[in-house]
């Protein structure tokens, strides 16, 4: 460390401070630790912007460290709190960052304690929260029910986006009127029975649950959705296409998503504003009512991906629906991606099926997932080979 207070490394500027543990491969948490404590000893008087803290190591930080860390970034007024842990106790946190008047954004990405934490596998929200300029939320590992979730949004009156991640949701209602994108993306126990009012929403991902279980109230005109299900029935009557008729983009994948379209789409507006569509991970093979349908109603469509899974005996059998005279027109439809398990013969009676409804066959492309998968490792690769390096030294 530097002496008399000497600034004992550099960080990004006086306003915030970056701190990624691929940039101390080679450290342990308590060479780290020093390392920061000597930069914020260093650091001038200034109030700070960004404080982000990313530690994926297999030596965890202490947490005493980290605490002192969030009540110095709380004491000199932050705006964008970012801490992503691989392992943390988080049965206690500063009560600071929770009251925070000058906290605009606050990621909170903390998997579980190092150690045996028996009774708290994820951050509880304490019932105190008040964070007047707030307006992104992302919380990953937490136990969230409705009433710490709607202490966030009332003490919150700005919150305009909220991420949860994994987390212990026990949730049976989400309201707010001045929320804008919602992501539930994952759920240790599942979503059931969840009731979303949020009128000025425009943009929505749901992973890993059962269509039934999602109803609106007050409901929105989405500009986009990403829904992935898990479940394997839709029977219930909640007008589901209403909040997606508006929007630009769509990526509508799981069983029970077939079985809503089916249900929904004979009487369906049309779909004026729809530009890119994903759909499927079902039988296509079987049941193309859907994606046909969708073309009839959606002139200014121009990307389509199709992903072909091949069937399940577990999902619940239902009618198929008949697609003898259907056309469409989409005159400014470029591009058809299907994806499909490797080897699956799939692709090609999709293509024929295509073909013989109009769509020109050089518009079309065939892969698998595991080349997509492939693709999407080398793309990690070659960003992480291309990510400015730091180097981190002590003075």
């Amino acid at each position: 460390m530097g002496k008399g207070g000497k600034q004992a490394v550099e960080s990004d500027s006086d306003e915030s401070i970056h701190l990624d543990y691929r940039d101390f491969v080679c450290w342990g948490a308590k060479k780290f630790a020093r390392y920061v404590n000597s930069l914020l000893l260093g650091r001038r008087n200034v109030d700070l912007h960004t404080f982000r803290l990313h530690w994926d190591h297999y030596d965890p930080l202490n947490c005493k460290d980290v605490r002192s860390w969030i009540r110095y970034a709380v004491k000199h007024k932050v705006k964008v709190l970012d801490m992503e842990l691989s392992m943390y106790d988080k049965t206690d946190l500063p009560p600071g960052i929770f009251t925070c008047l000058s906290l605009q954004e606050l990621n909170l990405q903390w998997g579980e304690a190092p150690y045996q934490d028996i009774e708290h596998k994820g951050l509880v929200p304490p019932d105190r929260i008040r964070l007047p300029s707030l307006k992104k939320l992302t919380l990953r590992d937490v136990e969230v029910s409705e009433l710490p979730l709607n202490n966030f949004i009332d003490g919150s009156p700005g919150l305009e986006d909220l991420h949860l991640i994994g987390s212990a949701t026990c949730l049976k209602r989400i309201s707010s009127k001045v929320l804008k994108r919602l992501i539930l993306d994952g759920s240790m126990y599942g979503i059931e029975n969840l009731v979303i009012s949020a009128p000025h929403l425009i943009s929505f991902e749901c992973t890993d649950c059962s269509l039934k279980d999602i109803s609106w109230t007050n409901k929105p005109s989405l500009e986009r959705a990403h829904i992935h299900t898990r479940g394997r029935t839709f029977g219930v009557e909640s007008r589901f296409t209403e909040v997606l008729v508006h929007a630009k983009e769509l990526s509508l994948l799981g069983f029970d998503i077939k079985v809503m379209l089916e249900k929904e789409l004979p009487t369906c507006p049309t779909f004026q504003n729809l530009t890119t569509l994903e759909l499927g991970k079902w039988d296509l093979t079987k049941d193309f009512y859907a994606v046909l349908r969708f073309l009839q109603l959606s002139p200014k469509l121009e990307e389509l991906t199709l992903m072909h899974r091949p069937p399940n005996s577990k999902e619940a059998e239902t009618d198929v629906v008949p697609t003898d005279g259907m056309t469409f027109q989409c005159p400014v439809l470029g591009s058809v991606t299907i994806q499909c398990p490797e080897g699956d013969d799939g692709a090609d009676k999709l293509v024929k099926v295509l073909v013989a409804h109009g769509v020109s066959a050089d518009k079309i492309s065939v892969t698998s997932y595991e080349d997509v998968e492939k693709k999407a490792r080398a793309d990690k690769v070659r960003a992480e080979a291309e990510r400015p390096k730091k180097k981190p030294r002590m003075v």
